[in-house]
């Protein structure tokens, strides 16, 4: 008998940061936990948004058991990063995204569009370059590269300011403990970073 087929783990968007490394103490930023994208799912419906397990497995499109084997791993990946004062990583696992959500490497924004285009046809609507990636499933999570760069003397500190769009320039004022790239620009669907920071500046520096 063949095993049945694994259902695709939906999510509506992707995480708003890649990962977290300890304030303070001494820690290894190679030996870390990684979080797979279901499991963070799994404790944000679960632990933040306060659904039940059953309504949480519904929105991850799995069972009610197997919603609780991921919710239970993603816990104790948790802890043990906490306990350990390991770093975490948010990638991998096995779930696709509901809409066609896109990384520019150039200048590293993330945004989602309706239609997908034709190859050869997409270019970022921020920097208008064409090395764009699609974020279609959790395998290869470009956004990893970033964290590596912010775990190295990036700038983590700050709760004041505002929230800036990298194409429109709209505005809102930062939320504390809330990251910028969590929002979404109300007009351009395109992920708002923190204003002054080293990825706005870069983003202001290729528009001269």
């Amino acid at each position: 008998m063949s095993p049945r087929p694994k259902r695709n783990r939906q999510l509506g968007e992707p995480p708003g940061v890649t990962g977290f490394v300890p304030k303070d103490g001494d820690y290894n930023p190679s030996d870390e936990v990684i979080l797979h994208m279901e499991e963070y799912e799994s404790i944000r419906l679960s632990d933040y948004e306060g659904l039940t397990q059953l309504e949480a497995s519904k929105r991850l499109n799995v069972s009610r058991p197997t919603f609780t084997r991921i919710y239970d791993s993603a816990r104790k990946k948790v802890a043990k990063a906490f306990v350990e004062n390991k770093s975490i990583s948010i990638e991998g696992g096995d779930v696709v995204f509901k809409e066609n959500w896109y990384y520019c490497n150039h200048c590293h924004s993330v945004y989602k569009i309706k239609n997908q285009p034709p190859p050869g046809e997409h270019f970022c609507p921020v920097c208008y370059d064409n090395d764009v990636s699609a974020v279609q499933n959790s395998g290869n999570w470009p956004m990893r590269s970033m964290m590596r760069k912010r775990k190295h003397g990036g700038n983590w500190k700050g709760v004041e300011g505002n929230c800036i769009c990298p194409k429109c320039d709209h505005k809102i004022s930062h939320e504390p403990g809330v990251p910028c790239n969590s929002m979404l620009c109300p007009k351009c669907d395109i992920r708002m970073i923190r204003e002054d920071s080293e990825h706005h500046k870069t983003i202001l520096n290729k528009r001269k």
